[in-house]
């Protein structure tokens, strides 16, 4: 078989093969043979199917097969021969494919190239910390927020619902008694108030709710709404209280046991150290988010089209899928992805950019992904679902995600790398 690789552009390329007509027949023929060993066919014995019953019960089946098999081997030939960098190639439609008895077959399919990055300065970034202290009110707040999280809900009876318990019943939006949009089963809190309401006006309209209450507070139609001739314009957040509760927090002495504590200083000092933490990791990812903005300003490079526009089409498939999930018609749907392809094709864009300045330095740092890296990472993701190992380990094979997981473990990696090779320099 003949392969010819010609050179589109920096990030494309186009792999053209000739297959004699012998080579395809020859295999043809021997994957029909194949077929035939093992076919149970009524009324025939295995091995003894007639060829023209077998060709035409299995023929075009094999046929693909075959034309499979070379289009695999010219892949593999250039690759090979040409030290290319694939990241991505055009599907061959095998049904598409015309083969001829005695014409060599041509064909001819283009791959996306990994773009070549000449790494610039990429270790000692200065960076300024906006790490701050874990204070006194910061703790006082995450009690609280702990105790909202863990409080039971009660029936609020004659008292109604307080403004931090919960409500739960059906909202509707209308506009001039016409129903926008309804939701059964809501679970609503005075204090968080819905698209389009005054905060204020929503919590004292539902604070004190009873069971089969309705209660109408204005709004806005907001202007993400689909139907276009109602954003920005008035209109009614009808709530239909079924039920009323109100939400009983844990005692400091619940949350001491919790906490396998026995004083208030040592809860506070175990909620300092998590704050900590959390607030380190935070400024820990903010650091290198920054460090990775600066060094795509500062790296310039071709991207291979095909990948952007597959990239594209995915966020814009994601995107109409989020819109029509919020009850727009096709109409719509077709006018907010338009709208939405621009910002769909620049974060696609930047996307592929870190991700291949990413695999650049971390080719550079000798920064592998391990088959020790991928087994912890199967294990915290059991731990985090509360499953068995194997049970992630097989639908992670299924749904053939670990080309995935391998590229977000060198990306942390590489982000980890950077940071802690940065210049992190504390204000005065």
């Amino acid at each position: 078989m003949q392969v010819t690789v010609e050179q589109l552009g920096p990030c494309q390329a186009k792999i053209h093969f000739t297959v004699p007509s012998t080579e395809f027949q020859a295999l043809y023929k021997r994957g029909l043979t194949n077929v035939s060993q093992n076919a149970n066919m009524k009324g025939f014995r295995p091995g003894k199917v007639p060829p023209q019953i077998l060709e035409k019960q299995f023929g075009a089946q094999v046929k693909s097969d075959a034309i499979e098999h070379f289009v695999r081997q010219a892949y593999e030939q250039a690759v090979a021969e040409k030290e290319l960098k694939i990241v991505g190639f055009q599907r061959v439609n095998l049904d598409e494919v015309k083969i001829l008895e005695g014409v060599d077959w041509e064909q001819s399919f283009e791959v996306s190239l990994r773009p070549e990055i000449k790494l610039g300065t990429y270790k000692g970034i200065a960076v300024e910390s906006e790490l701050e202290p874990v204070m006194k009110p910061d703790i006082e707040a995450a009690l609280e927020n702990l105790k909202m999280q863990q409080a039971r809900p009660e029936p609020a009876g004659d008292a109604g619902a307080p403004a931090d318990g919960m409500i739960v019943g059906k909202v509707q939006w209308l506009h001039k008694d016409n129903v926008v949009l309804e939701r059964e089963g809501a679970r609503i809190s005075p204090q968080v108030p819905t698209p389009g309401t005054d905060k204020q006006a929503f919590e004292k309209a539902l604070t004190g709710a009873k069971n089969g209450d309705t209660i109408d507070i204005e709004m806005t139609f907001p202007p993400e709404i689909d139907k276009e001739e109602l954003r920005n314009q008035k209109g009614i957040t009808r709530v239909h209280v079924a039920e009323a509760y109100s939400m009983i927090k844990p005692t400091d002495d619940d949350l001491l046991g919790m906490f396998g504590v026995d004083s208030r200083a040592k809860l506070e000092e175990n909620v300092r150290g998590q704050l900590e933490i959390a607030k380190q990791n935070q400024e820990n990812n903010r650091i290198e988010s920054v460090i990775l903005e600066r060094l795509l300003e500062q790296h310039s490079f071709e991207l291979p089209s095909m990948m952007v526009d597959e990239q594209t089409r995915a966020r814009v498939e994601q995107f109409k899928a989020q819109v029509k999930e919020q009850g727009a018609n096709e109409a719509s749907i077709k006018a907010s992805a338009e709208a939405h392809q621009p910002e769909a094709r620049e974060k696609a864009e930047k996307g592929l950019r870190a991700l291949f300045l990413i695999q650049t330095i971390g080719e550079a740092e000798k920064l592998l992904v391990t088959r020790e890296d991928m087994e912890a990472e199967l294990a915290q993701i059991a731990e985090r679902n509360r499953a068995e190992i194997e049970e992630v380990r097989k639908y992670y094979q299924e749904k053939r995600l670990f080309d995935q997981m391998a590229v977000e473990l060198l990306e942390r990696k590489v982000r980890t790398f950077l940071r802690e090779n940065a210049k992190v320099t504390t204000p005065s």
